[in-house]
């Protein structure tokens, strides 16, 4: 899957934002992405998981992944051949021992990362959004994910946690490589 999949997922999602950006990563994840990079991915895909009483689902990550032990949204890598809609309830089933409801595309990034030494790498990033159907908060890959439980707000010690903060309002056209038509928005991060 690559970006003419993604570009397809955006443009059958009404409602979705497009955003290009460039984002500094600390050093731990920005060496996981790149050695998954290597090894063949391409998209990632996150769902923000939400239960009738407004609480998030975030699970923690073992440190011995190499990944920061930061609480996060459920999420990983698009496997080749495998479906954006797939790797997320595949993910979100994984990591979090739970079936989901109303997903929905969210975001899709378009970003370049960039590491402490200059490194650049490029990939696009899809965020749901999903109601908790069933099941009890565990990881099923204690290898991968140590922890998964609800909060009432997001930490502060959170991975990404700017991208989750709040629901996208829209912003005005102003990027020449979103698609056109839609709502696009380029940060810096």
């Amino acid at each position: 899957m690559g970006y003419r999949a993604v570009l397809e997922a955006y443009l059958a999602s009404p409602g979705a934002e497009w955003i290009v950006r460039r984002r500094r990563l600390e050093p731990a994840a920005f060496r996981h992405i790149a050695r998954r990079m290597r090894d063949g991915l391409r998209v990632g895909v996150a769902a923000r998981v939400e239960d009738g009483h407004g609480r998030v689902l975030l699970v923690r990550m073992n440190p011995r992944t190499g990944w920061t032990s930061r609480w996060t949204t459920p999420g990983g890598g698009v496997d080749p051949g495998e479906s954006f809609r797939h790797a997320i309830l595949r993910e979100i089933r994984e990591e979090t021992g739970g079936r989901v409801r109303d997903l929905r595309l969210w975001r899709v990034y378009h970003e370049t990362l960039v590491s402490a030494a200059g490194d650049l790498r490029t990939w696009d990033f899809l965020q749901y959004t999903a109601r908790w159907a069933s099941g009890i908060p565990r990881s099923r890959v204690p290898e991968e994910i140590s922890e998964a439980r609800w909060f009432s707000r997001l930490p502060v010690n959170m991975e990404f946690r700017n991208d989750w903060l709040r629901r996208p309002r829209g912003a005005p056209p102003d990027s020449d490589t979103a698609p056109r038509g839609r709502r696009r928005r380029r940060t810096r991060g």
